[in-house]
């Protein structure tokens, strides 16, 4: 199954139009802060070892790339990066670990696909390291992550199923996305739109733009036929309406997407893709999104906020003109909800060189290596706490042309959490939304086609 999801994923990405995925090693260092220097433990216990590091191509890994001879410096161990896009990046990440190929030492990945990787251990698990004085120093501070990160990379394994929330550690965190409204704030104040705060708002709004000017495409958003175009709009959305992806109903596990709750929230968000996405909504995915809003050419989105972020830098042509909100919520919500993806660092079961390779993960997860790739404009959500109360971060996080990054992310991340129920075979039934969510955009009756795919996920249960 593992294999088919990552098949799935390399059909689903263009990465041709990568427009922010960086190129390779950046040289040099960063000097917003000295190294990380921990005390209590020997940094040069493994000296002399080479591991190997790899990650897709993101500005999250240039942010640990551009400090690598620091750390090779402190420790006497060689890193060497192996950085893939990211189609070729899943798919050879699922046959380094279940091969049991020891060439990897420290991978990147997901929550969703870590869930697939831990009950062949696959992984190895960190609480271990963690707790050992040894191999970790007090000053690493594992409780500076958010705590919604810290649940959600935390599990224990019960008949081949995840129990979240208590047990092994079996990543940890190096870079997030919560999702949020991004918008072109020139556009929306030309047409005296206000950000709407509901899909029927959204829907209304997108009217007027289309009426006021045909050429703009109201909303961005991801269509593709695969899992990755529910974790950000969708699941966060329909979680405000009360939808629940799985749930347990007398002993059982069981698919809450034909609920009542379900079909109110497919009612409004396929009327809202109707009247506000691209005619290519079926093929869009995160690359379509981020040269809409860039270019002006859409006026809204809802994804992840670190697009929003790295559009608005200093010299981009959308320099100052996104701005930011919390994702929409169901009409008669209280709250938003936002889902959360979490970027981290995990260690291949198989490696023959696990100290170093801890030595690895703890450093680059480190205060200092975080609020240096974050002042680097590089892993603008830092995972950390501290992060986003140091002032080197605040004063370049709120300079005018990012408008108000700082303060829709602290008002989103109070919320933010992780939306879907963990659970191994995630991927096939997330795959089945993804798919039932383009029949209904391109016309079938949206209670038929969530009776149906209810009917598909019961099946493999």
């Amino acid at each position: 199954m593992l294999a088919k999801l990552a098949a799935l994923r390399g059909q689903s990405i263009d990465i041709a139009r990568g427009t922010f995925l960086c190129s390779l090693l950046v040289a040099g260092t960063i000097a917003t802060q000295e190294p990380a220097h921990a005390e209590g433990i020997n940094w040069r216990q493994f000296e002399g070892t080479s591991i190997v590091w790899a990650y897709d191509i993101h500005p999250y890994a240039d942010a640990v790339a551009a400090q690598l001879p620091e750390f090779e410096k402190l420790t006497g161990i060689k890193v060497t990066p192996e950085l893939y896009p990211d189609d070729s990046y899943w798919n050879k990440l699922t046959i380094q670990l279940t091969t049991k190929s020891p060439a990897w030492d420290v991978v990147g990945t997901g929550i969703q696909p870590a869930w697939d990787l831990s009950p062949s251990q696959l992984l190895e698990p960190l609480d271990g390291y963690l707790n050992d004085p040894k191999l970790t120093d007090a000053g690493y501070d594992y409780q500076d992550f958010f705590p919604a990160l810290r649940d959600a990379l935390t599990w224990n394994l019960k008949d081949g199923q995840i129990q979240p929330g208590t047990g092994h550690v079996w990543a940890i965190p190096h870079g997030f996305e919560n999702i949020q409204l991004f918008y072109r704030k020139d556009i929306l104040d030309k047409y005296g739109i206000k950000a709407p705060t509901t899909p029927p708002e959204m829907s209304t709004a997108c009217e007027k733009l289309k009426a006021a000017d045909p050429s703009i495409t109201p909303l961005g958003v991801r269509g593709v036929r695969f899992w990755s175009s529910i974790h950000t709009a969708p699941v966060s959305i329909a979680k405000s309406y009360g939808v629940h992806d799985f749930f347990i109903k007398d002993g059982k596990l069981d698919t809450g997407l034909d609920s009542p709750e379900s079909i109110a929230f497919h009612k409004d968000y396929v009327d809202m893709i109707k009247k506000c996405a691209a005619p290519s909504f079926a093929n869009d995915n995160w690359y379509q999104v981020v040269d809409g809003i860039s270019s002006g050419r859409t006026a809204m989105a809802i994804d992840s906020n670190m697009f929003g972020f790295w559009n608005d830098v200093a010299g981009k042509p959308a320099s100052g003109k996104i701005a930011f909100a919390p994702p929409l919520h169901a009409p008669n919500a209280q709250n938003f909800e936002s889902n959360i993806w979490i970027w981290s660092l995990a260690m291949n079961a198989a490696s023959q060189k696990k100290g170093a390779a801890w030595l690895f993960i703890q450093w680059a997860t480190s205060k200092e290596v975080d609020l240096n790739g974050a002042v680097a404009g590089k892993l603008v959500n830092s995972p950390r706490t501290s992060t986003w109360t140091d002032k080197a971060w605040l004063d370049y996080a709120s300079k005018p042309e990012f408008n108000d990054f700082v303060d829709t992310f602290k008002t989103v991340q109070d919320r933010a959490a992780l939306a879907f129920t963990p659970r191994v075979g995630f991927g096939e039934a997330m795959n089945a939304w993804a798919v039932a969510m383009q029949k209904m955009v391109n016309g079938a009756d949206v209670e038929k086609t969530l009776h149906d795919l209810a009917t598909e996920i019961r099946s493999s249960l």
